[in-house]
Formats: structure tokens, C-alpha cells, sequence
């Protein structure tokens, strides 16, 4: 039996993301048997949730001293605590350094996990080619420690009924500059202005982002859906945008795509390898994504084979490829 303690400090908070992530590898690790998991926990509340949500042990950063592990597992981008034992990092994205924050002390905060996991983990899973492209770009890295895991799609993500309702495509925002946000809401505002589709937005906007949605001409609305509500959102949209100019695996397309949704996404960082020819590629400017949101709003017959493209591409992914690579890594040499 392959004992792993896992980094679970921002398991009960995290629900989206890499939350779903580590979840749904928790779930397979329990799937495919062969690991004792016992989770590591900083808050006596965090224990007990967590103990009611998967039924594994929890212990503190400082029992890794006393326990034996074969190997401990920290899927938050980063290592925050010493783990006394053979060591998994997995790295979804570089962007602390790409896009460092200007405040010293939150640099300082954001880097530091990173670092040390690049100075000090045995193994390194990068979640995209690109994002293991960056890292050796960045870190000058041993390419023995780096190994490609992506993302795999949960199955709570599938095509769901939803009642009839007026036509929109949706985003979900954030409000990173990197989102490129702003320019979806201008490239959208000039393609349809006070007609076509609503524009759905879920999610978190900047400060200026929020102004420039108020003055937006097109049908909007806010949301923010639980994950049911997003599955229904994702399943009846007429497409999906992701707009980034940089994303290091980019979970919500394949999550929409999953729900039978089209997907527009820009042609930068790890989209064009995540989408793996199933998304409506187009350069992350304006002029390019009003064409491609005025082509894909006229064109039922492209819209239809997107989905079925989406659809073809999710089934591609193996369901157990995180856990796998995790039991591979941490099982005992010898």
C-alpha cells in the first residue's frame, strides 16, 4: 500500500478549479485503490469538514515529521511546508513570475511556494506542455523532474436539459489583466451593440472591467452560479469565451465543452493544446474575435460541429491520468 500524505490547507475553501482538481484525483485515488491518503491540514475545522467530505485521516505540516510517507502530494502551485519524505509538486501555471505583483511583501507571498518547490521537489507535474515550457524557460529546470499531467474533466460535467430561454454566450471572468476581459467586452459591444445574444458574465471583474461592462450597449447579465448552475449555463450557451492571452491548462473550456458547449478561445499560451483542435482559435485582439463572434453567431452548422468536436475531444481524456501519474511517482522504488 502506497501511503501519500496530501496538501490539503486550501481543500474545504477551494470548491472550483484546482479544488475540482484535487477532488476528483482524490476520488480516483479511492477508484483505483492501492494508497492509504491521509490529508494535511492546518485549521481543526478544516479537519473535521474534511473528514465528513472523503473520510481520510487528517494530520498537521508537523506530524510529517514523526509519519512515514512514500511521498507527499501538494497540488496548489507551490510548496508551503517541509514534507520529510520523497516529493510531488504540481505547477499549473508560472504566471507569479510572468505577471509579478507589484507590491513587494504579495510577490514575496505569491513566488516563495513556487521557488521552493522548484528548488526543492523531486518531481514537478506541469499540467500543460506550455506550462512545463515556461517553467524550463524561467528556471533553467532538469527536465527529469518535470512530467506533463493534464487536467482531466470530471464526470459532474455533462450536457444537462435546460428550459427555453433567449440566446447568449458566456464567460467566465477574473481580474487578471491576462483574462483580457476588456477587450471581449469591446469586441462583443461593437459585433452586436443592442442586439444578438446576451452576454452572460460569472465570475470576478477589476474595478475597471465593471465600468466598461455598466456602459456596455449589448443584453448582459451577472451570475454567479454554483456548480450546477454553471453546468446549466455551460450546457446552453451558444458558446463559451475564453478570451486569455495567457492559461496555463484552461479547465473551463474542456469543462464546457464537456456540456456539449461550442468553445471560442484565444490562439496564446496552453488554450490551442487544451482545446486540441475543438475550440474556434483566433488571435487575442479585437478585430479578430468580433469576426469569430459574429461568424459563430450566424453559423448554426459551425456551432453544432464544435460541439460534437468538444464532445469527440473530452472523451480523449483519460479520467485517471492525474492519479495514475501520482500513485506512478509515489509508489516505492524497488
Amino acid at each position: 500500500m502506497t501511503k501519500i500524505a496530501v496538501d490539503a490547507i486550501n481543500l474545504a475553501a477551494d470548491r472550483r478549479g484546482m479544488g475540482r482538481m484535487v477532488r476528483q484525483t482524490l476520488r480516483t485515488l479511492d477508484e483505483l485503490g492501492g494508497a492509504e491518503i491521509m490529508l494535511v491540514v492546518r485549521k481543526p475545522d478544516d479537519a473535521a469538514e474534511l473528514w465528513r467530505e472523503f473520510g481520510y485521516r487528517t494530520i498537521v505540516p508537523a506530524d510529517l515529521r514523526r509519519e512515514r510517507f512514500d511521498a507527499v502530494w501538494y497540488p496548489w502551485n507551490g510548496m508551503r511546508f517541509a514534507p520529510h519524505a520523497y516529493s510531488i509538486v504540481t505547477i499549473h501555471d508560472p504566471f507569479a513570475f510572468m505577471y509579478p505583483h507589484p507590491n513587494r511583501i504579495a510577490r514575496w507571498r505569491e513566488q516563495s511556494p513556487i521557488r521552493r518547490a522548484i528548488n526543492k521537489a523531486d518531481v514537478i507535474f506541469a499540467v500543460s506542455k506550455w506550462t512545463a515550457g515556461e517553467l524550463f524557460k524561467i528556471f533553467n529546470l532538469d527536465n527529469s523532474r518535470v512530467r506533463v499531467v493534464p487536467n482531466a474533466v470530471d464526470r459532474f460535467w455533462h450536457p444537462v436539459s435546460v428550459p427555453p430561454q433567449d440566446p447568449y454566450m458566456l464567460v467566465l471572468a477574473g481580474p487578471e489583466e491576462r483574462k483580457n476581459i476588456a477587450m471581449l467586452f469591446r469586441a462583443y459591444d461593437a459585433t452586436f451593440q443592442d442586439a444578438g445574444p446576451h452576454l452572460v458574465v460569472a465570475g470576478t471583474l477589476s474595478d475597471s472591467d465593471e465600468r466598461l461592462f455598466q456602459k456596455l450597449r449589448t443584453p448582459r447579465r451577472r451570475v454567479n452560479p454554483s456548480d450546477a448552475q454553471l453546468r446549466e449555463l455551460y450546457s446552453g450557451t451558444m458558446a463559451l469565451l475564453v478570451p486569455s492571452t495567457a492559461e496555463g491548462y484552461g479547465l473551463p473550456a474542456v469543462e464546457a465543452m464537456a456540456c456539449g458547449a461550442a468553445v471560442i478561445a484565444s490562439n496564446a499560451a496552453a488554450l490551442p493544446e487544451t482545446c486540441d483542435g475543438a475550440a474556434f482559435l483566433v488571435r487575442p485582439d479585437e478585430n479578430a474575435w468580433r469576426g469569430a463572434l459574429r461568424t459563430l453567431s450566424l453559423d448554426d452548422k459551425l456551432r453544432h460541429e464544435l460541439r460534437e468536436r468538444g464532445l469527440a475531444r473530452v472523451a480523449r481524456i483519460d479520467p485517471s491520468g492525474p492519479a495514475k501519474a501520482l500513485l506512478d511517482a509515489a509508489r516505492p522504488l524497488g
